[in-house]
């Protein structure tokens, strides 16, 4: 297991640790990762050798896996296999660290962006729809996640089930029946408007972040500023417009970022100056660089991109941005909502029109057990089960190339894009989508 510098309330664990759980023990093999709350372990349940995923707790913030769990809970009533959510099998308390076990990934969108360009439409219209799978799910059990962002979206196996991703990280998860105006936060970037100005917060801010997300995939770089919210208002104005007075009035956080117009009878508020904003924060920053300073609406994202060279190609970039603008609108109440999104998925068209084999075997998750990876047994007092770099249990599992790629998506009838097929086709001729599955606007 690699080694780090212990953090403050960090569990300092080892290879060949055993956790003991209220069900089974686990073999801690290596760290997978660590963050604010604590440290990713991959482990091997020594009862089945299946391998898990155990993220242990720091002991001053078990509250945070208090609340977790305790999402996880609300999440056992839905039907897993369907709705793209990782798998929770137990917490359990060890030596004053809580921990939680959950289904074994394989690496994160983010991850997958640092070393790629520009995504295809092909691959963000796989990921959109399991991610409003996603979301339609928790809707239906009134769950805000309230963190999406390509690091909670992880890839299952990105060399047996090409770009079939799951949404993790239930830390900030909240019932919508529970949220107070100002008690979620998203992470910069992916933060809603109604969450920066302080209004009322319901399920479509995490359809604001994954509309973020998919823009992230089609750019490879952030639509809104990471750094300082004044920057994200400033350029949601710039693109959106500024939001309607009466959104602005009832904002807790409004006057941040806004004072009142007095020399205008058109609107009320006026966005504050950067150095109205700095004098009311105290902050003594700059702006930073953002790709979408040049932008002046949603439509100039495309201004980053190849020009499309077909009439297919054409359609299909005008879909993808159609879906943007809903899933991006500044009222939350008149965002696309994740049913609406896929009331015409490839699940729901008529018998007559097969759906297309590649979206079909990537939007739905194959049971848990079929999916379940297995490890290797392994003992403390195993030789072999030491920090072997040449192992395959310690060896990173190849990155999927272009090739690859190509590989899954050439079923297509334009491998230009890798996107449209016989499937999309019939689509379009019913007025269908082929990138997001919503009727085209």
């Amino acid at each position: 297991m690699s080694s780090s510098t212990p953090r403050r309330g960090d569990f300092q664990v080892h290879k060949n640790d055993i956790l003991s759980g209220e069900s089974c023990k686990y073999l801690v093999r290596e760290l997978k990762g660590q963050g604010t709350f604590g440290k990713v372990v991959s482990c091997v349940r020594l009862d089945t050798t299946e391998c898990v995923a155990v993220k242990i707790i720091k002991r001053h913030l078990t509250w945070a896996g208090k609340k977790e769990a305790a999402a996880f809970k609300h999440i056992s009533l839905l039907a897993l296999k369907e709705s793209n959510l990782v798998r929770f099998y137990e917490s359990f308390m060890h030596k004053g660290h809580m921990c939680l076990v959950l289904e074994m990934l394989d690496q994160t969108l983010e991850d997958l962006m640092r070393v790629r360009r520009q995504s295809p439409l092909s691959e963000i219209r796989v990921v959109s729809q399991q991610m409003l799978g996603a979301l339609k799910a928790l809707k239906s059990i009134g769950l805000v996640h309230a963190d999406i962002k390509p690091d909670n979206v992880m890839l299952v196996n990105r060399m047996q089930q090409p770009f079939t991703v799951k949404l993790i990280d239930f830390g900030c998860a909240t019932p919508v029946s529970r949220i107070k105006r100002g008690t979620i936060h998203q992470t910069l970037g992916y933060r809603a408007p109604e969450v920066i100005l302080g209004l009322p917060i319901d399920e479509s801010a995490d359809m604001w972040s994954l509309g973020c997300v998919l823009a992230y995939m089609y750019l490879s770089r952030h639509l809104y500023p990471i750094r300082c919210e004044y920057e994200v208002m400033r350029i949601l104005v710039q693109m959106q417009g500024q939001p309607d007075d009466r959104l602005l009035d009832a904002g807790i956080h409004t006057q941040t970022f806004f004072s009142k117009n007095k020399d205008s009878t058109n609107q009320e508020w006026r966005l504050n100056t950067w150095a109205e904003y700095k004098q009311a924060t105290g902050l003594t920053s700059q702006p930073g660089q953002s790709i979408s300073n040049q932008f002046s609406c949603i439509d100039d994202l495309t201004k980053e991109r190849p020009k499309p060279e077909t009439i297919r190609e054409h359609e299909d970039t005008r879909a993808f941005v159609s879906l943007l603008r809903r899933m991006l609108r500044v009222v939350s109440v008149t965002r696309v909502t994740p049913a609406e999104a896929l009331q015409h998925s490839p699940e729901t068209l008529p018998r007559d029109m097969d759906p297309d084999p590649y979206v079909t075997s990537s939007c739905v998750c194959p049971t848990q057990d079929s999916a379940a990876p297995h490890c290797e047994p392994a003992s403390p007092e195993d030789p072999s089960s030491g920090n072997n770099k040449g192992s395959t249990s310690d060896a990173a599992p190849p990155t999927v190339g272009p090739a690859d790629q190509h590989e899954v998506l050439s079923r297509s009838d334009d491998r230009s894009t890798g996107f449209v097929s016989v499937q999309t086709q019939r689509n379009r001729e019913r007025g269908f989508c082929s990138v997001c599955c919503c009727c085209i606007q």
